[in-house]
């Protein structure tokens, strides 16, 4: 695996690697919210998309940002690290 490298040169911006664990909690809001509702009856209150319950500002990063191909620069190495 010492070889191994990204296909695209990509990442979040911000602190965090991933967003896991904001996606699993929105999930898991989403779920329960829907849960509720379909138990007090109001069938035509359910939410359709996950962002609806949950701001995607909410999650772990900013979102994903393409950073473009420079094969001779030192972060790109870093970058495409594994």
């Amino acid at each position: 695996m010492s070889r191994s490298r990204k296909r695209m040169p990509g990442s979040t911006w911000c602190c965090c690697k991933s967003q896991k664990k904001g996606k699993q909690a929105s999930s898991r809001k989403f779920r329960r919210k829907a849960h509720v509702l379909l138990h007090q009856g109001n069938d035509h209150l359910l939410p359709f998309k996950s962002f609806e319950v949950m701001r995607s500002w909410d999650l772990g990063g900013d979102g994903k940002a393409f950073f473009g191909f420079h094969p001779d620069e030192e972060w790109y190495a870093k970058l495409m690290r594994k």
